[in-house]
């Protein structure tokens, strides 16, 4: 796998200011004690100020990662604007403010010791907590200026996301896959995947990168797949098991025989239980076959899904025909109807149905089933909207439009054409 210099080096450098600010802020925790809002007082505008400082050392050192990346990789993408760094740090990654989330260190505390747990640990309890959140928080925060930064260079479609070894299967599974210039991938605490800029999807394999999740299995000795990803579910996907198949499954969990029939949910035989009486190799195969373990040869993005890219938040993915049209012909044109809601980023979507509850509910009296016209209406009965329910929808409007200060351009243009600002 080539080596991306740039990103190795800038990743590195995250990790450097990761680890200082958060040890920073686990130095400064130790100044709880068993008063704890007392102790908070003084605590928490000390860790706030910390973990500022270290977020915005992040933020300003992810503004030249993508321009060196692009010129590493031959690749020429200018962008249409500068992206302003200090904007990401006025609130968390996830909209509230810093200090309220910082705040839940404090509550985790508390609910250890609602849970009969000493002051010693439930403090302990609400330091890893804080400790895991930051590293999210970090990592979060210099991915928001990267995604930034991508998506002001029109030239890049999206990016890939590429393994930085070792992983774990939950990564594994996802090794090449394409993301959209305005879809983020989801990720698990201190995952450390990169995300590559790329002009098309197909770009990261060309360039000879891991995207195939049987091309790392295969490259780790038997003793290595045993420990990442179990001994029975690594014997399985060795006997032909579909990768993407054993470790999804793991993952949403499955109710065993027993618990089926005593709360009524849903099982079938795991990994597990078809190792251990099978008897033989061949009719363990045979068994994961029926089980739909092995679904045939073991190709990259798996023999059940389909397009490894989907349609994610960009439309229905072929149930529904408007939903298609206008999301093939917004990636063929690259422009996209701005109040387009089959188009429409996530963020914009939350504006946008905020917005159309609550203007319904005010037009018509009634409570909205549904966005939009439903031919299931004609068939049901409108149930008038309870002043509670109105005053909901309200709420939610305003939650939406306090984020409009930190959102992306296109979230505020749509808060424009829908006359919200």
């Amino acid at each position: 796998m080539p080596q991306l210099q740039a990103a190795d080096d800038y990743y590195l450098n995250q990790q450097r200011l990761t680890v200082t600010t958060v040890a920073a802020a686990r130095k400064i925790w130790k100044g709880m004690d068993d008063d704890f809002d007392r102790s908070w007082s003084t605590v928490g505008p000390a860790l706030l100020e910390t973990v500022q400082l270290g977020r915005t050392a992040v933020a300003r050192t992810s503004m030249t990662i993508t321009a060196d990346l692009l010129t590493e990789t031959d690749q020429v993408a200018p962008s249409v604007g500068a992206v302003n760094p200090a904007a990401f740090v006025i609130a968390a990654p996830d909209g509230r403010s810093m200090g309220s989330l910082l705040n839940e260190a404090v509550i985790q505390t508390k609910m250890a010791v609602v849970e009969g747990q000493s002051t010693g640990i439930a403090l302990a309890t609400g330091e890893q907590w804080l400790t895991q959140t930051l590293l999210t928080v970090m990592a979060d925060t210099g991915r928001g200026v990267v995604s930034a930064d991508i998506a002001s260079r029109p030239a890049l479609a999206g990016f890939v996301r590429v393994l930085n070894p070792p992983s774990c299967p939950r990564c594994v599974i996802l090794a090449g896959k394409w993301f959209r210039w305005n879809e983020g991938f989801l990720r698990h605490p201190r995952c450390d995947c990169k995300h590559v800029p790329a002009g098309n999807e197909n770009w990261a394999k060309a360039e000879g990168f891991i995207t195939d999740p049987y091309e790392y299995f295969h490259s780790m000795p038997t003793a290595e797949q045993d420990r990442v990803w179990g001994r029975i579910d690594a014997r399985a996907i060795r006997d032909g098991a579909d990768i993407y198949r054993v470790e999804n499954i793991k993952l949403r969990g499955l109710a065993t025989a027993k618990g089926k029939l005593r709360y009524g949910t849903p099982s079938r035989r795991t990994v597990d239980d078809i190792y251990r009486t099978a008897g033989t190799r061949a009719n363990a195969i045979r068994m994961m076959q029926d089980e739909g373990f092995i679904t045939g040869p073991q190709t990259r993005g798996g023999n059940i899904l389909g397009a490894r890219e989907g349609f994610g938040q960009l439309g229905k993915g072929g149930q529904a025909k408007a939903a298609t049209e206008a999301v093939t012909a917004a990636r063929a044109t690259g422009v996209r109807d701005p109040l387009n809601r089959y188009t429409m980023t996530a963020a914009e979507r939350r504006l946008y149905d905020a917005n159309y509850r609550l203007r319904e509910a005010r037009a018509t009296g009634n409570f909205p089933r549904s966005i939009g016209a439903n031919s299931a209406d004609k068939f049901t009965r409108p149930v008038p909207i309870t002043p509670k329910q109105l005053a909901t929808l309200e709420r939610d409007l305003q939650n939406e439009l306090k984020k409009l200060a930190n959102a992306p351009a296109s979230v505020k243009r749509l808060a424009k054409l829908l006359g919200l600002s």
